[in-house]
């Protein structure tokens, strides 16, 4: 599905214009409501992982902004990713990629030479480019 059909808040995650004092007032409404148990009603999903993964690649895409204005000699790279679903205990071990080929995506990231052009990136656990804005989500089952 499109990341809109999310919850009502993903517009305001892909917004270029979303700042880190909006990215926290985001993620501190999702925390409050979810404490007082009225995030369903707001249209939040009953994920807190979901919603901490959807902020991170927000802040991703803020970071990378950030560091392109403000820095741009120093050539700092903020990318995420998705290592998929691994088998490890936070899966219950029904994960169906092995513990080594989840990391493949986080140590090609970390070993991206200086200069490198993928910037404020969503890289899926096979290296793969997502546009986080606008791609839909990948099928499940990977």
């Amino acid at each position: 599905p499109p990341r809109s059909t999310l919850f009502p808040y993903t517009t305001l995650f892909r917004s270029d214009g979303l700042t880190e004092e909006k990215l926290s007032e985001l993620m501190t409404t999702f925390v409050t409501q979810a404490a007082d148990g009225t995030y369903a009603g707001s249209g939040w999903p009953n994920s807190t992982y979901q919603v901490a993964k959807v902020g991170l690649s927000a802040l991703t895409r803020i970071q990378q902004r950030y560091f392109d204005k403000t820095r741009p000699g120093d050539d700092i790279l903020v990318n995420t990713c998705h290592p998929g679903y691994v088998d490890t205990e936070m899966t219950s071990h029904k994960g169906v990629l092995t513990t080594e080929q989840g990391a493949v995506v986080p140590t090609y990231l970390a070993l991206l030479p200086p200069g490198d052009k993928l910037r404020g990136a969503y890289l899926w656990h096979d290296k793969s480019v997502l546009d986080w804005v606008n791609d839909p989500l990948p099928a499940p089952g990977y």
